[in-house]
């Protein structure tokens, strides 16, 4: 894509684009707060996912402790690592809703703007 190409858009085509894009957004979203929910239900899990998060901060001071073993019961690294990327992902799609909702929100409908093509992308314009 050539650095200095502008895109003449609307503030209605804008609005139009964010809110399909919004749409989109928040049913990814409504996904992972359906398995962040999941987990969330098992108390036990939580715990230990809550100890484990802390405990390891705390053996990273203390590294002469060695690695802990972990039961059966105790939740595994990768069901941690699983939670915690849910977690940044729901993070990140509801930082990107606000921003298009401020957009839809507060942009005049007649109003022309240029956008390159970065911003093109973000507000949701697609290529069909």
């Amino acid at each position: 894509m050539a650095k200095g190409v502008r895109f003449k858009k609307t503030g209605r085509e804008i609005k139009a684009a964010a809110s399909a894009r919004l749409d989109q957004l928040r049913s990814r979203l409504a996904r992972r707060d359906s398995a962040l929910e999941t987990f969330l239900q098992d108390r036990a899990l939580v715990r230990s996912y809550l100890v484990r998060a802390i405990g390891g901060r705390v053996r990273y001071r203390n590294p002469e402790d060695g690695t802990p073993l972990h039961s059966e019961s105790e939740i595994s690294s990768e069901q941690m690592e699983e939670i915690r990327k849910i977690c940044e992902r729901i993070f990140e799609l509801e930082t990107e809703i606000r921003r298009l909702r401020l957009v839809v929100m507060h942009l005049a409908d007649d109003e022309e703007f240029e956008l390159n093509f970065a911003q093109l992308s973000a507000y949701g314009f697609e290529s069909s």
